[in-house]
Parts: C-alpha cells; structure tokens; sequence
C-alpha cells in the first residue's frame, strides 16, 4: 500500500469499522460503541461516536483522521489524528458548540 492518500486506509466506513468502533475488543474490553456519524470532507475522515465501559460513565467523541505530508517532503505521508472528548451527559449541554468549533477550524496543514 502507497498510504500516500486516505483511500489507500479504506473508504471513511471501512476505517471506522476497523479502529472506531471495535476501541473495547482492541484492548481487550466489553465495550458499548455506537458510530453516530462519518463522512469524508476537506481531504479528511471525520467520526462522530459514542463508548461505554463497564463501570464507567458514556464518553462522547469527535475524532479527525487525516494525512500531512511527512517532514522529509518524501512521496509518504504521516498520518494525524485529532480526537476530543467528554462525558455524555455534559455534550450536548455543555461541550457540543465547543467541539463543532473545534472541529470545524479544522483545515489541512
């Protein structure tokens, strides 16, 4: 695989299936995972999503997948994730604006 684009990972589905919402059986984990949303924008995967371990409280996140061009300026690219994320109970009330602004100053580096 070349990596020299997000493609060359999967479609924007296929990534999310793969590393979004398996987060509990990657680490060994039960958990509860529920993709909200994802789409593919401005050169980028976006995801939005929900997880619960057990004992723990419902986390939501906002993950940002995308590709810069590697420090050497070699024909590779790095890939960079940005991912924030808060209790449940405190999104909508409280962090929801706060993460769509996040999210949305987001632009290629």
């Amino acid at each position: 695989d070349d990596f020299t684009s997000l493609s060359s990972f999967g479609t924007v589905d296929q990534v999310g299936q793969a590393t979004i919402l398996p987060k509990g059986q990657l680490a060994g984990q039960n958990t509860d995972n529920q993709m909200l949303m994802s789409e593919s924008k401005k050169n980028a995967y976006y995801f939005d999503y929900t997880s619960m371990a057990p004992g723990q409280p419902k986390r939501h996140f906002r993950t940002i997948f995308t590709l810069v061009q590697g420090a050497t300026g070699g024909a590779g690219a790095v890939l960079v994730t940005i991912t924030a994320q808060t209790l449940e109970s405190r999104y909508d009330a409280a962090m929801k604006s706060t993460f769509d602004d996040i999210i949305n100053s987001y632009r290629k580096l």
